[in-house]
């Protein structure tokens, strides 16, 4: 393995600039030398430097408290800029199909349809057939659901209609009030199901994921044949698409710990 020599002020500097995006408040030089373990005369540089930068700020000038500023946010938008969803998200959807054995979405809502842009399906027992850039329903789909539950209730509105929803199988709700209350069953649980309701060979388990500015922008889920699921399968798919949407919208910027709002 190839031994890489660190630069101490580099490390120092990023080390500080960690420090202070996890903290929930601006910090003090003695709290940051204390969490940092750095001389305070040095640190008290290094602070002043990065705020020169514009990389932090001052935030209460008698405390002498920092916090993170203005370059450090547009060098992260710009790195978001050049990184789209899907490039993102790849490897977490090779991880999720690896440490499932099935198949993996990832899709975008446009005009009232779920479109599929990837998926990752090189461990999966079975593959679904949906194909990338094909459209399905909002309110059948892991994917839809998902993404549904996130949007506030006018967005849902807007999508659905008023009027009566077609169906894809025998297990398909197409009454605009039951799907509504599964919706506010997704938002309360935290995840969506689609048991049998848009294949009917399929259970289908999602999530949706959000951008900086706490948006919902897509969603992933996890597609798994209805034969091979049971209570505990079915427990160990939630904690990891939980787990794995979180960890995306949070390498696009969200700063939430949690997936939707009851």
């Amino acid at each position: 393995m190839e031994t890489i020599k660190l630069n101490k002020s580099a490390e120092r500097v990023v080390d500080v600039l960690f420090l202070l995006s996890k903290a929930d408040q601006a910090l003090t030089l003695n709290e940051v030398c204390k969490a940092l373990n750095l001389p305070k005369s040095s640190a008290f540089e290094l602070l002043q430097t990065l705020v020169y930068k514009g990389f932090l700020e001052i935030e209460d000038a008698r405390l002498k408290t920092y916090k993170l500023g203005i370059g450090s946010f547009e060098t992260g938008i710009a790195y978001l800029s050049k990184m789209s969803v899907s490039q993102l998200a790849r490897p977490l959807l090779q991880e999720l199909n690896r440490q499932t054995g099935s198949t993996v979405f990832l899709g975008v809502e446009d005009k009232g349809k779920i479109v599929y842009l990837d998926k990752a399906e090189n461990f999966s027992v079975m593959r679904p057939t949906a194909k990338l850039g094909s459209r399905r329903f909002m309110h059948t789909t892991g994917l839809g659901k998902a993404l549904l539950a996130a949007l506030d209730d006018e967005k849902i509105h807007y999508i659905l209609g008023l009027d009566e929803l077609l169906p894809k199988t025998a297990y398909s709700n197409v009454a605009l009030q039951d799907v509504l209350k599964d919706i506010q069953e997704i938002r309360t649980r935290g995840y969506s199901i689609d048991n049998r309701e848009d294949n009917i060979e399929t259970y289908c388990i999602g999530s949706a994921i959000y951008d900086q500015w706490s948006q919902p922008i897509a969603a992933i889920s996890v597609a798994s044949m209805y034969s091979t699921m049971n209570s505990e399968r079915e427990q160990t798919i939630i904690a990891l698409v939980k787990e794995t949407a979180l960890k995306l919208s949070q390498q696009l910027g969200y700063g939430g710990n949690k997936l939707y709002a009851n």
